[in-house]
């Protein structure tokens, strides 16, 4: 059976929006705590907006990519994706991107390197 662009771009669909909704919630927490804790500095204004388009580029970009392999391997296998499915994907896929960033924080911030 093969499968038609708009249902691969359906079962894509439902995987890429958790990616992005669930990276946007990350991104503006930690927009909001930056900006909560940084108070009168004068480029805390800056940290809020620019969290915020990180949180949708990174997936834009980043997520449509690996949606798209995601979703070749699931047809390819001839499973389906379930809801839970796209949303287990999609927010992993978040984790993912927010522990490779904060370990490469870590490790510039690190006086030992």
């Amino acid at each position: 059976m093969q499968m038609s662009l708009v249902d691969l771009l359906t079962c894509g669909g439902k995987y890429f929006v958790w990616c992005l909704v669930s990276s946007l919630v990350i991104h503006l927490i930690s927009g909001l705590l930056a900006w909560y804790s940084l108070g009168g500095h004068p480029i805390a204004v800056y940290a809020l907006p620019s969290f915020v388009i990180a949180g949708f580029f990174t997936p834009l970009f980043a997520g449509t990519v690996t949606s798209a392999v995601i979703v070749f391997v699931y047809e390819s296998a001839k499973f389906t994706m379930s809801p839970l499915d796209a949303f287990l994907w999609g927010v992993g896929q978040t984790i993912v991107y927010t522990l490779v960033a904060v370990s490469r924080y870590m490790l510039r911030f690190n006086k030992a390197w």
